[in-house]
């Protein structure tokens, strides 16, 4: 808890906006809140990122499965959530083996090939083994960087907003569970890093509140299209962050 008691209130305030912009863009496209805070809140130190993110947006996953419950298809997500659990384990591995630099870039590569992926097919429909495989993916990514949303919003990038919205948080809810339990099993979470995730839970709360009346404009293709760009940018993020540090 040392690190918490020397955390300055002006770092706490930039904490705080980012987290409200991150829950209001994650209410209403479906994910996003790790691709907006960790890359900024981890330039503040390791305490506010990324397992601070990790904990505060599993009940705001909750929340928005519970606003959308009457979209969700169970088959789809059970077959998603078969992949995150090997791909939990996947990303502790990952964690032991590779630096962080080669990481980011690995995931980089991993988010750029969904992308292209979708994009390339204007058709492009789930099927059992691209549901278990962006599972895997989410796993290994959530596990890392804490990111996971990338590989699942793709999956979904032609269904209707409520879908998009009810499934990733279905898929995200268990796989935050699945995660958490992992990183905490292996000495990843400390106290100071629940404190300031406890913190942070009023700016997400009134970022859950604010998506109330930015959904109604977001729907269609421009929902489809801010799912790719904001995967994208999530890829180019890391390997940019990966060839600095490199």
């Amino acid at each position: 808890m040392d690190a918490v008691t020397h955390i300055a209130t002006p770092e706490f305030a930039i904490a705080l906006v980012v987290s409200f912009l991150a829950a209001a863009l994650h209410s209403t496209v479906g994910f996003g809140f790790a691709l907006i805070s960790v890359p900024i809140l981890s330039l503040l130190g390791p305490v506010f990122a990324p397992v601070p993110q990790l904990l505060v947006v599993l009940p705001l996953t909750l929340a928005i499965v519970f606003r959308e419950r009457h979209a969700i298809e169970i088959r789809s997500t059970l077959w998603i959530f078969a992949g995150r659990v090997p791909g939990a384990f996947a990303g502790v591995a990952l964690l032991k083996m590779l630096s962080a630099a080669a990481l980011d870039v690995l995931m980089s590569v991993m988010v750029l090939t969904g992308v292209a992926l979708v994009s390339s097919h204007g058709s492009f429909r789930r099927t059992a083994g691209r549901e278990f495989g962006a599972g895997v993916a989410s796993g290994i990514m959530a596990m890392v960087s804490a990111i996971g949303g990338p590989p699942i919003a793709l999956l979904y990038r032609n269904d209707s907003g409520p879908t998009v919205r009810a499934n990733l948080g279905l898929v995200f809810a268990v796989g935050l569970c699945i995660t958490i339990s992992v990183r905490a099993a292996a000495g990843e979470v400390s106290s100071s890093e629940v404190a300031v995730g406890i913190g942070l839970l009023p700016a997400v709360w009134l970022g859950l509140r604010a998506s109330r009346t930015l959904i109604p404009r977001v729907e269609g293709p421009v929902l489809r299209n801010a799912i790719v760009v904001i995967a994208g940018g999530a890829a180019l993020l890391l390997l940019g962050r990966g060839a600095l540090n490199w």
